[in-house]
């Protein structure tokens, strides 16, 4: 195959940070099928390779087991290893990084080259978002194995998250090439939604869907994923019979479970948006559960319980802070938004530093913004929209910082966008987009008919 995954007919030919725990899990269910054959803890077979739905912790035990009786097992330290990073996914703890971490060296002590190893630190960096970290894990298992998909798979998500897309664009295609399949379909879509191919994105998840194994892990989250392109582009009928089929495979799925709270919330039906993001909640406490679970019980007159939710978000960062995870871009947001303003600067300019990325780019216009620092903040929204995303919440913020400098043309062009886009890309924000939007053509309408400056 030839051609640039994001140009739609070459590929199809041949298609914020959720994305990048999709990859992460698509990752520990091939290795821990693999690894799992070779340390023994299951006979070999030609099943064996194959993807299975699979029970983390039970996996953790049974490797434990074998470590006891073959204590030099390198590729059974590997396998603990990745099944703690799965964990992790399951129950939101972030403490299984460290434990992670462990078995990786553990690994690395008895087998230097030892490749799931070194993917696993790969992924391990992901996870604690150290993208730069990454990079050399994955070349060092290039350099023993260099056609090892996983691990191209590792630098397109690292380049990624650096804002390196036309290096995420060089190497992706390179994973395609190699290993057309889930997790470079996958990639594919994510490089095209980013580049604002959101019909191309669409087309790659569904195939990344129709490879995927049904009744997986990785088939629900994949499932979810293509509701969530459906959703922002506001097809939520749509996008809600994804959400019901990952639920159907396991009706406790809290991803899913999120994604039918967001399809409520969008129709106006907030006691069955509570439910559901409390649901999602009660069995993965992740911010980007709670944050719209408070917004929620704000938005219904339930102060006390939406300040409960705030505060849950604090203890849940504060938590990953202290398991190694650098939460700054995500904190500087959430700051920006119901916080402090001041910190949320501080942390925007720090995450950006690390991670130049078009998202990291829109925190930090955001956060300068909240701060009045509007001509700085207009520069780094520009940066943010380079790629010509279609975010509605990128050009929300566009439209937010135009309104403030008094560029009332760009300001209505951004803030109609958003809301073409999808008018309820936020539970927060999107009211506040109708409203600024409804007075930016009233006072238009008063004035002398004359162009704007």
């Amino acid at each position: 195959m030839t051609g640039s995954f994001v140009e739609r007919r070459a590929f199809l030919g041949n298609t914020s940070l959720r994305r990048l725990l999709w990859a992460l899990a698509v990752l520990v269910v091939v290795l821990l099928a693999r690894i799992a054959t070779e340390s023994g803890t299951i006979p070999p077979s030609p099943a064996a390779a194959a993807p299975v739905d699979y029970n983390p912790y039970a996996e953790i035990v049974r490797l434990q087991e074998r470590l006891r009786a073959f204590p030099d097992d390198a590729a059974a330290y590997a396998g603990l290893g990745i099944a703690h990073l799965q964990q992790a996914r399951e129950d939101g703890d972030a403490a299984h990084y460290q434990q992670a971490e462990v078995a990786f060296q553990s690994a690395l002590e008895r087998e230097a080259e030892q490749l799931d190893a070194l993917v696993g630190m790969g992924m391990l960096a992901l996870s604690r978002h150290d993208f730069a970290a990454a990079i050399p894990w994955a070349e060092a298992a290039l350099a023993v194995a260099p056609h090892k998909a996983e691990a191209v798979g590792l630098l397109v998500d690292a380049y990624v998250e650096l804002g390196r897309y036309s290096e995420a664009l060089e190497t992706g295609q390179a994973m395609v090439n190699l290993r057309p399949g889930v997790g470079s379909y996958s990639r594919a879509s994510y490089l095209r939604e980013l580049h604002g191919d959101t019909t191309g994105a669409i087309d790659a998840m569904q195939m990344a869907l129709d490879v995927a194994v049904p009744g997986t892990e990785g088939w629900r989250w994949t499932a979810v994923q293509l509701g969530h392109l459906h959703f922002n582009r506001g097809d939520w009928a749509q996008a809600d019979v994804y959400y019901q089929a990952a639920l159907q495979s396991n009706v406790a799925y809290p991803f899913a479970l999120a994604g039918r709270g967001r399809v409520a919330a969008a129709q106006g039906n907030s006691d069955s948006a509570i439910r559901f993001y409390a649901q999602a909640v009660e069995r993965l406490p992740l911010p980007e559960f709670v944050i719209p679970l408070g917004d929620l019980y704000a938005a219904t007159g339930q102060s006390e319980e939406a300040a409960q939710q705030y505060g849950l978000v604090r203890v849940i960062q504060r938590l990953n802070q202290a398991a190694g995870v650098s939460v700054d871009m995500e904190l500087a947001l959430f700051e920006a938004d119901y916080g402090d303003p001041v910190s949320a600067l501080q942390l925007a300019r720090q995450a950006y530093a690390a991670r130049p990325s078009l998202y990291a780019a829109d925190v930090l216009a955001w956060a300068l913004h909240r701060n009045g620092a509007d001509d700085e903040a207009q520069r780094y929204n520009a940066e943010s929209l380079r790629l010509g995303t279609e975010d509605a919440l990128l050009h929300y913020h566009a439209g937010v910082i135009a309104h403030s400098r008094g560029d009332t043309a760009s300001a209505r062009q951004h803030l109609q966008t958003a809301l073409d886009l999808n008018p309820a890309f936020s539970i927060l924000h999107a009211d506040d987009a109708r409203a600024r939007l409804t007075a930016l053509r009233e006072s238009a309408d008063r004035r002398p008919q004359t162009a704007d400056r």
